[in-house]
């Protein structure tokens, strides 16, 4: 009795034993979306999490799995075999609100699933033609602003508030969250008075503020203020240079110890960098025939080269070429400062400013993480520029910025490894927008939209 006993337990044991393999392997799940056997890219750590299955349920990852999952009937299932999947990009310096239904396809499209709009209240500036958003598609998430604050004259007279006095700068601050704002924008013709007061309500009433550094503000001031961010590199190299006549003037007096010294108080500080390499590199090769006939306008509307030419026209082709090679030794200098200031911790968040003439929604935003990279910054570190650096910006980091469970589910799927190649952010096979798939076929028929539409 007692070895027929024995006996069966063993044979349930080899049973057991066979049952465990498929166990790790298999397991049903009742998912909305899985994306199997892909490779995760960690972009916290820069480790490559291999053959991973991800489970997506409405619109956040839910799982992730070592096994591969079989899904019910209803379980959308998309093969990541050899395939690399990163969080969904972040444009974080956009004029998006003012005609989204036409910028959209080109943004999802190019992977961005997240814009940081820098002027909620853009005018449109042309006539633009009453669109329907397409059937089933939806917006990026979007981090927004309100109105300029500026001083008087204002850059923009239209869009703008004007603020001359501390008792306007605090009237200001309060309408602007009045309208629901995430952030507060600043503008290039406020004083430091006004400045100062408009940061020292923000920082009462707990709203981030940032922007350009006014002109008659040093970026010293600006960081101490407790600016967010600052866009364009403005401020950086006067604060490093002995003479700021010119943008020649700019670089021949630069100076080492004075670009270490700044780089020391902002890695210390809490203020991030969006230098927006494509619209000054764009601002370098006005005059260059090859830059200004980039075959990406083709998807443009119309209307948006309409504003680019009402931008350009008031100037002479003397003028623009002055300009562009004024601006072109400033570029390609602070360009190279770019992997320096990364190396001492200075903190960069990857931003376009489109539709700024030849700045192209969607596409630029590639473009950028390039020029970082261009510029001595590391793949990994110009990546997180675009997705959690943003997250961490702008403390959302429980929604966005990594592939990680529990977060909304924007993501990219690419067929290359990006930390390989920056470029490789290009090569998009799927683009999940909040828990909604798209695939190529679908992205290339958005992309062939827009071109119709631009015509």
């Amino acid at each position: 009795m007692n070895a027929i006993f024995s006996q069966g337990i063993k044979a349930s044991i080899v049973i057991f034993l066979l049952i465990i393999p498929l166990v790790s392997f298999y397991y049903s799940g009742n998912h909305d979306c899985l994306i199997t056997n892909v490779n995760i890219v960690d972009v916290k750590t820069g480790e490559i999490l291999k053959n991973k299955t991800i489970a997506i349920d409405n619109n956040r990852i839910t799982a992730i799995y070592d096994n591969e999952i079989v899904g019910s009937t209803a379980t959308i299932v998309i093969d990541g075999k050899g395939k690399y999947l990163i969080p969904g990009l972040w444009d974080v310096h956009a004029h998006y609100k003012w005609s989204h239904v036409d910028l959209d396809p080109l943004l999802i499209a190019n992977g961005i699933t997240g814009v940081r709009e820098m002027w909620g209240n853009m005018p449109a500036f042309v006539e633009i033609p009453k669109r329907s958003q397409q059937e089933g598609l939806l917006s990026p998430d979007v981090y927004l602003s309100g109105d300029l604050l500026d001083g008087n004259p204002p850059c923009f007279p239209v869009g703008s508030l004007i603020v001359t006095t501390p008792n306007e700068a605090v009237a200001a601050v309060k309408s602007q969250i009045d309208k629901k704002v995430d952030f507060i924008k600043v503008y290039s013709m406020l004083s430091e008075e006004c400045f100062l007061a408009i940061a020292k309500e923000a920082k009462k009433r707990n709203i981030p503020f940032a922007g350009h550094i006014p002109n008659r503000v040093s970026i010293y001031t600006a960081i101490e203020s407790g600016m967010a961010s600052s866009e364009h590199l403005y401020g950086f190299l006067n604060a490093c240079s002995s003479i700021d006549t010119s943008n020649e003037a700019l670089v021949s007096s630069f100076s080492e110890k004075r670009f270490d010294s700044l780089c020391s108080v902002l890695a210390k500080s809490s203020m991030w960098l969006c230098p927006t390499l494509v619209v000054n590199r764009a601002s370098s090769y006005l005059n260059d025939s090859i830059f200004t006939h980039d075959n990406r306008m083709s998807y443009l509307p119309g209307y948006v080269l309409e504003i680019w030419n009402q931008k350009m026209s008031p100037y002479t082709k003397s003028q623009i070429e002055n300009f562009a090679n004024s601006t072109r030794v400033k570029y390609l200098f602070e360009l190279n400062l770019i992997g320096k200031m990364n190396e001492k911790k200075v903190k960069f968040i990857a931003g376009t400013d489109f539709p700024n003439p030849y700045v192209f929604p969607g596409f630029s935003l590639h473009d950028e993480l390039s020029l970082m990279v261009k510029g001595g910054m590391p793949t990994l570190d110009a990546l997180r520029t675009a997705t959690i650096n943003p997250a961490i910006f702008m403390h959302k980091e429980d929604d966005f910025g990594s592939v990680e469970v529990g977060k909304i589910a924007s993501l990219i799927l690419l067929n290359k490894n990006p930390l390989e190649n920056i470029e490789n952010t290009q090569t998009i096979e799927t683009v999940i927008l909040r828990g909604k798939v798209y695939n190529r076929k679908t992205l290339d028929l958005m992309l062939e939209q827009a071109k119709s539409n631009g015509k």
